[in-house]
């Protein structure tokens, strides 16, 4: 505003604005009465003026800083989509790295974020072999040597994924038919659990895999390889396992599988499974228990309450209540 249009302003507020706000009040003085009671007026008027021009400075201000600040959210966004398709490392770990920082920043692009480390993750761990024609876990290969593991980039991208801001979200993290063998998840290596909660993990390899005390709740993990995983202490409750292959993993210390649907998954030489465990999970005859727990008194009292449960309700209702221990 140039000082031509200042001092119009100015001549306006102390003229017509002026008498407009006094009123016959006012008006209907004379002399130095009138003129003093203008005067206030005036002064009432500038007052409330200059407030006002603050507020609008403060006002433009503000949206100046947002509309910076969305400005340097979308060029980090933008550099770090760049850089996730680089053929160096570091490039591509600084890039989910840098994701990781706008997620936490700008709550507009956790969905965006959560889905382009998906879909990194999908496009760059992918399992190659096809799924077995019955759902099942896929061709059986000889376990993976010790100390196998996903590339760093993956590990990372994993790693962030599982640490994300708890936020609502509408789609589930999609990591469907990944190749995540040897992945190291464990809840101590973490300010909080991980959280893989409701996760599309439907037909991925986790042999050997360490997800102890990971939250996996409501994911979805039906035929995937989990041959010599570690889940002590995960939570799976509610999740669905149907047609997985557990064998040789461990179960135990506090892995909860309350409601989790073990429909035709393979459980022969799982360890540390126990019938308390199974007692809250969905299990049919197509579900492979170990002799022992195959014939637990409550393990049978478990399957049948299932197979009642699915009659009379069908295979898409909710999971039965756990069954009670045989008196």
């Amino acid at each position: 505003m140039g000082l031509p249009a200042v001092l119009g302003f100015i001549l306006v507020m102390l003229g017509p604005v002026s008498w407009l706000v006094a009123g016959g009040t006012v008006r209907n003085l004379s002399g130095k009465e009138q003129a003093d009671a203008l005067n206030a007026v005036r002064q009432t008027v500038l007052t409330a003026a200059g407030g006002a021009a603050v507020l609008l400075g403060f006002g433009y201000t503000a949206r100046t800083y947002h509309l910076s600040r969305r400005g340097q959210v979308t060029g980090r966004f933008s550099t770090a989509i760049g850089q996730l398709a680089s053929d160096k490392l570091e490039e591509r770990l600084g890039a989910v790295y840098g994701l990781e920082q706008v997620m936490a920043e700008s709550p507009q692009e956790h969905a965006t974020v959560v889905s382009v480390l998906s879909a990194f993750v999908r496009e760059r761990a992918r399992r190659e072999d096809e799924p077995a024609p019955e759902g099942g876990a896929g061709r059986q290969g000889p376990p993976p040597p010790f100390g196998t593991e996903p590339r760093a980039d993956i590990r990372a991208a994993m790693e962030v994924l599982a640490r994300r801001p708890e936020r609502a979200e509408a789609r589930r993290v999609d990591l469907r038919r990944t190749a995540l063998v040897g992945l190291m998840m464990r809840s101590f290596d973490f300010d909080a659990p991980p959280r893989l909660a409701r996760a599309y993990l439907t037909w991925a390899d986790l042999r050997r895999a360490d997800l102890r005390g990971v939250d996996l709740r409501g994911a979805i993990l039906n035929g995937a390889d989990l041959r010599l995983s570690m889940l002590a202490g995960a939570l799976l409750d509610g999740a669905a396992i149907a047609n997985a292959d557990l064998r040789g993993a461990h179960l135990g210390g506090g892995t909860s599988l309350v409601g989790a649907d073990l429909s035709g998954t393979d459980l022969t030489d799982t360890r540390g499974v126990t019938a308390e465990q199974l007692s809250g999970s969905v299990l049919d005859e197509g579900t492979r228990l170990p002799p022992d727990l195959a014939a637990d008194p409550w393990i049978r009292a478990r399957l049948a309450d299932c197979a009642a449960w699915t009659d009379q309700r069908g295979s898409s209702a909710s999971p039965p209540p756990p069954t009670a221990p045989p008196a």
